[in-house]
This record gives structure tokens, C-alpha cells and sequence, in this order.
């Protein structure tokens, strides 16, 4: 379905619209990059100061949903203002220098990183945890921001879609309704009912800034591009710690251990909130399950990228190829989803053999740089 086109104004424009939301001039903007779906500026406070004001090209469901995740998931920046028409946000600026968890995992300090990474899947699980009571006024504004619209994530669709992908490679796979029938578990996270969170989805390590370093505090971590931001299972969430990293770029292959400590992290943070959920015994098999999502998703989203052998799937020179994800995902999953899903683990085997015999070294991943 093609959504249509809010008219792209000049940043000026932009600028103009969204010093009137605030009600404090801005000027001096300066591009930090956006996307296609939007435009992302730094602008100057007349008297001192900047803000990061954020405009939305597409008319769908991420203003809302950015807006719902600025005041109601926790350690994000601040809303400071929201223009509805126009579809533009104004939040404070955690301005330049600060490290994201890709910058420390791509860096050359392996203790950095290890301590890093475990600080924020803490943080992530507290954060979701403690956004449980506002789940359902979160369900309820994300859902008057898209009236008549599409929903934000057809996941029985992807996933049928991945599913496919798989089975075209894979001789081995010869019931795909078998496959279906592992993951129909997967509703249950999307629509999980009493455990019901609020989180980013785009849980990145890019979209997360270390804003406190110092000596004498505890790390602590600020949520960045909330434009995904729902209502789910905290499974989904944690299984950016196992898996890791579910659908980002910056997936290379972690060191021994890590994934079991950010997992660890994650239910320790997540458990201050939520102990009937980490508690659970089917706490571990729902954030396998999760996995098992995603890699059946990655497979349908990037598989053409990398038959095409695009060289990059997130920044240039940084992040991994989409040959080398797409087969590091499979790989992952035919090793760690044997004992819970037997019938995807051997289709992600059989996808992972011809992606060697197809592609040779080209789909081979190495470790983090900062462990190396």
C-alpha cells in the first residue's frame, strides 16, 4: 500500500513551522542526516542552546508514534514541542560527541564495550519495564495517529514472505506450513495482552547515546528515533540481546558469553518492573521465539540486497554487507533454534549451505573490532 506524500518543505519552512510549535525562534539549522521518511535538523535557540526538530514526509503512523515515545518510554530526549498538521517535532538536543553503543562495539576498548553493552541492555529492560502502566494510553495514542490508515507492521505478511524466500532455497524445506505452525506463537508477543510494553523496536545500537561517563555515575544510556515506537511483548525487545542486534546493521559476531550477559542484563532490568514476566518459565522460549521472528524477517528484507551483493547494509565502511548478515542470521539461527523450532533450524541450515556454495567467503562475518 502507498502511503502519500506530505509536501517536503524547504528546511527554512521547516524551521519556520516549528519555531512557531515551540513558541522560541530558531535558526541556523543544520542537517543531521533523517531519512526518506523525514528530516532531522539542528537548529540555534536565540539566546543560547540548540534543539534537534524533526519533520515526517510520510503520511503515517511514525509522528505519532515518536511523539508517544518521547513522553512515555523514559530515558529519550525531551518533547518539547508537537506540530500535528505539519507533522514536525521539536526535543532537546543531546548534542555531538557522545559515544553510541555501534561506536563503542566498533572502537578499539573491549572493556568499553563489554560494560557498555551490558549497562544498556539494563537500561533498554528497565526502560520498557517501567513504561507497563502506560501501555494501553500508548496503544491508544499510536492508534489516533494513523485513522484509516496502514498498520505499522504487517508481521503475518513478512513473515509469509521470509518464510518463502527460505523455502525457494532450501531443499530441505518441504512444509512450509510447518514452519508456520512453530511461529504461530508470534501473535501472541505482538498482542501480548497484561504484559503488554511500550519500546522503540528500532533498538540499534545507533539509536542509543551514552550521555553519562563520568567517574562517579553509573552509565547512562538515551533512546534515540523513536518513529517505530509500540505496544508488544518485552520478548521483542530482548531479543535484540540474543540474537543480537535483530534487525541493525551492526551485526558481526560477538565474543563468547556477551549475548548471555546482555540477555541477563536485559531480564535483571526488565524484572525491576515486571518480575511476573521474567519470571515465567516461558520467559526464556518466548524471546527464542522472538529470534526465530526476526531471522525468518531479515531473510525477506535484505535477501535481495544480497543477491545483488550491496556492500553495505547500514554506513559505509562500518557495518557488515547484506551477503554477510543475511548468512551470519541464518547460521545463528540453524545452531541456536534446533531444540525449539527443528523444521525453521533446518530450513535456515539448508539456506546457510547454498549461501556458501552461491556466495563462498563473501557471506563470512568476524568479531566486533573492539574485541579483536
Amino acid at each position: 500500500m502507498t502511503r502519500p506524500v506530505i509536501p517536503i518543505h524547504t528546511d527554512d519552512d521547516t524551521v519556520r513551522l516549528a519555531a512557531a510549535a515551540w513558541g522560541h525562534p530558531l535558526t541556523d539549522p543544520v542537517d543531521l542526516g533523517g531519512s526518506h521518511r523525514s528530516r532531522v535538523l539542528r537548529c540555534h535557540v536565540e539566546g543560547g542552546g540548540t534543539v534537534v526538530v524533526k519533520q515526517f514526509h510520510v503520511a503515517g503512523s511514525e509522528f505519532a508514534r515518536e511523539s508517544v515515545g518521547l513522553t512515555l518510554l523514559g530515558p529519550t530526549p525531551q518533547l518539547l514541542a508537537a506540530d500535528a498538521e505539519h507533522r514536525i517535532i521539536v526535543m532537546s538536543d543531546l548534542g555531538d560527541g557522545l559515544p553510541t553503543l555501534a561506536d563503542l562495539l566498533l572502537g578499539s576498548d573491549g572493556e568499553a564495550a563489554w560494560t557498555g553493552a551490558l549497562s544498556w541492555a539494563r537500561h533498554l529492560g528497565s526502560a520498557v519495564g517501567a513504561s507497563r502502566p502506560v501501555a494501553e494510553e500508548a496503544r491508544r495514542r499510536i492508534g489516533a495517529g494513523r485513522p484509516g490508515g496502514p498498520t505499522h507492521w504487517d508481521a503475518a505478511g513478512d513473515l509469509r514472505q521470509g518464510l518463502a524466500r527460505l523455502a525457494a532455497l532450501a531443499p530441505e524445506v518441504t512444509d512450509v506450513d510447518a514452519i508456520e505452525s512453530e511461529l504461530a506463537g508470534v501473535t501472541a508477543l505482538l498482542e501480548p495482552g497484561a504484559a503488554a510494553v511500550v519500546w522503540p523496536t528500532d533498538t540499534c545500537p545507533d539509536n542509543a547515546v551514552l550521555a553519562d561517563r563520568s567517574a562517579d555515575q553509573p552509565a547512562a544510556w538515551v533512546f534515540l528515533d523513536l518513529e517505530g515506537t509500540d505496544v508488544n511483548h518485552p520478548a521483542l525487545a530482548a531479543a535484540y540481546t540474543m540474537l543480537p542486534f535483530a534487525t541493525c546493521w551492526c551485526v558481526y559476531d560477538p565474543p563468547a558469553g556477551l549475548t548471555d550477559g546482555l540477555l541477563a542484563a536485559f531480564s535483571e532490568g526488565l524484572g525491576a518492573h515486571a518480575p511476573d514476566v521474567v519470571a515465567a518459565p516461558m520467559w526464556a522460549g518466548q524471546v527464542r521465539l522472538a529470534c526465530a521472528a526476526y531471522v525468518v524477517l531479515v531473510t525477506g528484507w535484505l535477501l535481495d540486497g544480497a543477491i545483488e551483493a550491496r556492500p553495505f547494509v547500514g554506513p559505509a565502511d562500518r557495518s557488515p554487507s547484506y551477503r554477510q548478515l543475511v548468512a551470519s542470521r541464518w547460521r545463528w539461527g540453524a545452531t541456536n533454534l534446533r531444540a525449539d523450532f527443528p523444521m525453521l533450524s533446518r530450513a535456515l541450515a539448508g539456506a546457510h549451505r547454498w549461501s556458501w556454495q552461491a556466495w563462498g567467503t563473501d557471506g563470512e562475518t568476524t568479531g566486533y573490532p573492539a574485541f579483536a
